[in-house]
């Protein structure tokens, strides 16, 4: 009887690791369910209305999915991530026991090619080259600024395809959250003439791996920035600054031509 018992335990507990990694998904009316995709999401595509999905605000690889009735039947989910792999999943109602958190894998994707249009196909390679960035292991060093406990600094300028790749780190030494504001890349004359205004051309940013929207006090992240391939004369310098939302502080970093010398191909 005891021996049963044991069985009966070992089985359900491997029927939940099963579960765990397979491509069922539980969710609920009172609860959301946070799908975490390794790359950015590009298509979401839903069996019925029984569901409701929304990707969450300000990032672009995580997905909320909840129920909208109880006890629906079971249906689908499907969705193209970035990096050109399909996702999934059969969906269960659970109100008593719904996945909550789900870091989703690569090997979960469906071993299926995935043909973009080829505006997304070129955003997905893009994204790819941002996480490339971030795994890069040479870092340059001396491009930072530190100001109001918040540290700017470039660890590393990329280029592939006409487009620069700004591997940023940011800290935040306070207590303090910084909201961003804004993230601006621009550039500026070296001297500011009494006789004539100063120019200031600014360069709109491609995309942000991820967007930054926030840095929690006490924390530091890294972060992606892709822009247009550009140049700048010994008479310019080229400034990326970041400005607090409601507030007063910011942090910026100024790089002259020398330091766009550093730039490598990724």
């Amino acid at each position: 009887m005891v021996l049963d018992s044991m069985r009966n335990a070992a089985g359900k507990m491997s029927q939940s690791m099963s579960s765990a990694n397979s491509n069922e998904l539980r969710v609920a009316t009172n609860k959301t369910t946070s799908l975490v995709f390794p790359f950015a999401i590009v298509s979401v595509d839903k069996g019925s209305e029984a569901i409701v999905v929304d990707k969450a605000k300000g990032v672009e690889n995580i997905l909320l999915v909840k129920a909208y009735e109880s006890d629906f039947v079971p249906t689908n989910l499907t969705i193209v991530t970035a990096d050109g792999n399909l996702y999934s999943f059969i969906v269960n109602f659970s109100e008593s026991n719904p996945n909550i958190n789900r870091v989703v894998t690569a090997e979960l994707a469906v071993k299926q090619e995935v043909v973009f249009s080829p505006e997304i196909e070129n955003k997905s390679k893009i994204a790819r080259n941002a996480n490339l960035c971030l795994l890069k292991t040479k870092f340059l060093k001396g491009l930072e600024c530190k100001e109001f406990d918040l540290g700017l600094q470039v660890t590393g300028i990329y280029i592939q395809d006409e487009l620069f790749y700004f591997r940023l780190h940011l800290t935040n030494d306070s207590m303090i959250n910084f909201e961003v504001d804004q993230l601006r890349f621009f550039i500026r004359d070296q001297k500011k003439s009494k006789r004539t205004a100063s120019q200031e051309l600014e360069i709109i940013p491609i995309g942000i791996f991820d967007s930054i929207t926030n840095v929690p006090g006490e924390s530091e992240i890294d972060r992606v920035v892709v822009v247009p391939k550009f140049t700048i004369s010994n008479k310019k310098y080229l400034v990326i600054q970041l400005v607090e939302k409601n507030g007063t502080r910011q942090v910026s970093i100024k790089l002259n031509r020398r330091a766009l010398t550093k730039i490598l191909p990724l």
